[in-house]
């Protein structure tokens, strides 16, 4: 987006919102196969995906008032701490009992928060809290991908609400949505 001359103002923010907006593409086709294998737990998702709509929306209004550059740096230092945690295993213990509802709800607020500043469909947060839950992977990763799909569609519909008028997009946007990579990326 820098070579093409948007604004630093407004690119991060561009780059966040177009990649949720693509996984809502990508996430059907995950979704629909995970399904047919019987592996997604949809009770859990539907709990989870209560707080993931709300969070996700939350998040979105909050990282429109974060300067672009200012954004960049929150990302890098999340990528950063992301790879300290894998490459040290760090992973909190747990006791075996299933999370309430409350609990998954409030779960769900913190990946759909977090998944809508990083652009990404919640595996990074998801996968691992199932796993910690106890879920075996399969079923992890099947679920994750199902509550990929409301992270994306909240997220893309909130960042088109956020970025309406925002000053300096580029042309063929739609809030902070830009078709031309949306498609590119959908289309490879």
């Amino acid at each position: 987006f820098e070579t093409q001359g948007i604004s630093a103002d407004v690119l991060t923010h561009i780059a966040v919102a177009t990649s949720l907006a693509t996984i809502v593409f990508t996430s059907i086709s995950s979704v629909l196969e995970h399904h047919r294998n019987g592996a997604v737990r949809w009770p859990l998702v539907a709990r989870l995906s209560i707080g993931i709509v709300a969070g996700t929306a939350l998040g979105v209004a909050l990282i429109t008032q974060v300067p672009g550059p200012v954004l960049q740096n929150i990302i890098g230092v999340f990528a950063l701490l992301l790879a300290a945690k894998m490459f040290f295993g760090l992973n909190p213990s747990h006791d075996g009992q299933v999370p309430s509802d409350g609990a998954l709800v409030g779960a769900g607020g913190v990946i759909g928060f977090g998944s809508s500043w990083f652009g990404i469909g919640g595996g990074t947060f998801t996968v691992p809290y199932l796993t910690w839950m106890q879920i075996p992977m399969r079923q992890a990763v099947a679920s994750s991908a199902a509550c990929g799909l409301p992270i994306a569609i909240t997220g893309a519909l909130s960042n088109v609400w956020a970025g309406w008028q925002v000053p300096g997009l580029p042309g063929w946007s739609t809030g902070f949505l830009y078709w031309p990579a949306i498609v590119g990326i959908v289309l490879t």
